[in-house]
């Protein structure tokens, strides 16, 4: 890597995506206080940081029943203080888990939505990227295409994502380090070149960082300057295994002094309970579901790390039981 002409990007300012309520209610079971999301989204809709504020999961039971995962036009109703605050607005899809039903989703006429986002396992990328094409199409939002578990795709894989996501209209084309696994010092190269093929599609290259094994804001402060126009944070770092990359770390405390305040009021509920188990399974760059069994099952981390080694293949981003 050559030397960073650290005047080159002092000045670029990247999108930034709050996900907070999204993969953040992964630790409070897809179920935020009624109060603490309406003073949120509030909040955040103010803030001239923030450029979409995700919600949650539309419409999806296979995970929970409760309300940020199987979000709804009721629930969009409820959440919102006026309509005008919907383009502001993102929601999540997993392919995986979604209905594939035009219908189903939120009418451009009918709310506006900003952002929709499909996320996809590599297995699921051609139906996924089809998926998001209909959807842009239904709702009128602005389309991310978000390809996870990254850190164990293959370039000629990673370079199959991108060229379906453009040919679907993506706005935003997304790698998730699923696994916090991702060290971008070490892959500038490799990545800086994945930036260019998006940009020279007119597409916004993304990332969305999780903080496993410490290493998201340094990858965050990477971003410009291998030319990446988005990212995603959550205050307090809440999201799924180990969180994300934390809100309060990219945004200027004098423009937003009510979030601070937010972030200090609600401590308690806005909790991460970061894990050895997690450090071993970023380091082998499998899912973090295997830390929690390896928890559950009251292992030593040296216990798990032993198992961990010789997990591989796509049961490195699937969990598979039985393994732990």
């Amino acid at each position: 890597m050559d030397i960073l002409n650290l005047n080159t990007y002092k000045n670029k300012k990247l999108n930034i995506i709050d996900v907070t309520l999204r993969d953040g209610a992964h630790q409070v079971n897809f179920d935020w206080p009624d109060e603490y999301s309406k003073k949120h989204i509030k909040l955040l809709s103010k803030s001239k940081d923030i450029n979409f504020i995700e919600l949650g999961y539309w419409k999806q039971t296979a995970k929970s029943e409760n309300p940020f995962y199987k979000m709804d036009e009721n629930f969009l109703n409820k959440l919102a203080e006026n309509k005008s605050q919907f383009s502001k607005f993102s929601l999540m899809v997993d392919c995986h888990y979604c209905s594939h039903e035009s219908f189903e989703y939120p009418s451009e006429d009918e709310f506006g939505i900003g952002l929709f986002r499909v996320c996809s396992r590599s297995e699921d990328i051609e139906q996924a990227t089809k998926l998001g094409e209909m959807i842009k199409k239904r709702t009128g939002a602005k389309l991310s295409m978000n390809f996870f578990n990254i850190t164990n795709y293959s370039e000629k894989e990673l370079k199959n994502c991108i060229n379906l996501a453009s040919n679907a209209g993506a706005d935003f084309i997304y790698f998730a380090d699923t696994h916090g696994t991702l060290d971008l010092i070490k892959e500038y190269e490799k990545y800086s070149v994945f930036s260019s093929m998006i940009q020279e599609k007119n597409i916004i290259p993304g990332f969305h960082l999780h903080d496993h094994s410490g290493k998201a804001y340094l990858n965050y402060r990477l971003l410009p300057y291998l030319g990446f126009g988005s990212t995603d944070v959550s205050l307090s770092g809440m999201g799924k295994g180990d969180g994300n990359l934390k809100l309060e770390f990219v945004i200027n405390p004098n423009d937003n002094p009510e979030i601070f305040d937010l972030l200090e009021e609600n401590r308690e509920l806005l909790s991460m309970n970061p894990t050895s188990f997690g450090i071993i399974s970023s380091f082998y760059s499998i899912t973090d579901y295997y830390a929690l069994e390896a928890i559950k099952n009251n292992l030593k981390p040296s216990e798990f790390l032993s198992k961990a080694i010789e997990i591989g293949g796509k049961d490195k981003d699937n969990y598979k039981k039985g393994i732990i």
